[in-house]
């Protein structure tokens, strides 16, 4: 009997992944595509994320339905029209090596850059974050830029996980259908994405019951130094190293 390794990293990142965005409502995207570009190739990975961890963003939508910021949801959805149209085609025109290259910069910069001015002081601010955000995720998997801005408002904790959730099932939706158009085939990865989103399910359920168990700083301390492993081994592959 052959044991698919692939099947139970993505699985158990599934888990973790929902776990840790239910828990301190951000970083969870991080984890899903760092277990699966160990497993996956990365022009397989990255069209692949929204596969894996969409009863995840279901699950957070459904239990903190009540908290969702819709005007944000709105405004952050439509620049998500503009940014997904470009980037889905930016994608299919990268080589692997590359897009491994610049995921690894991509990544270090979101991770250790200075954070970004308070949105609130731009006019409208989540029509080009979702432009911007949308545009890097359709690319790289990961955005970045609507993370920050949420957390820098001042929304309370419930109101923030909702509508992150809320937004990033809005643009993953434009972007699966982005890769759909480009050709990419997601049938071979049916027991992947069942396993994981059976698994997502029950981290939001986990997590959302010991968000006040665990210390944010200790949790996002740790995170920055594995996102930058990974990251540093992505440049390494992407390199030829």
């Amino acid at each position: 009997m052959t044991i698919d390794i692939a099947l139970i990293v993505i699985t158990l990142g599934g888990f973790l992944a929902a776990f840790v965005n239910a828990a301190f409502a951000t970083g969870g995207v991080y984890i899903v595509l760092l277990s699966s570009i160990s497993v996956l190739p990365v022009s397989a990975a990255i069209p692949l994320q929204f596969a894996f961890s969409v009863s995840s963003l279901f699950g957070r939508v459904f239990f903190f339905w009540k908290d969702i910021n819709w005007s944000i949801v709105r405004t952050f959805a439509l620049g998500c029209l503009i940014g997904v149209a470009l980037g889905t085609v930016t994608f299919a025109n990268l080589p692997d090596q590359l897009i491994s290259l610049l995921l690894g910069f991509v990544l270090l910069l979101m991770i250790w850059l200075p954070k970004m001015p308070n949105a609130p002081r731009w006019k409208r601010p989540f029509l080009y974050i979702g432009i911007v955000h949308s545009y890097i995720s359709a690319v790289f998997g990961v955005g970045g830029i609507l993370q920050p801005a949420i957390l820098r408002t001042d929304m309370r904790k419930g109101v923030i996980t909702g509508t992150l959730a809320a937004c990033m099932l809005a643009m993953e939706v434009m972007k699966t259908s982005g890769y759909l158009s480009i050709g990419f085939d997601y049938t071979d990865y049916i027991p992947h994405i069942i396993c994981a989103n059976i698994a997502g399910f029950l981290g939001v359920w986990a997590g959302k019951r010991v968000t006040h168990l665990i210390s944010e700083q200790t949790f996002r301390t740790f995170f920055k130094l594995f996102v930058s492993l990974v990251a540093l081994r992505l440049i390494w592959r992407g390199l030829g190293l």
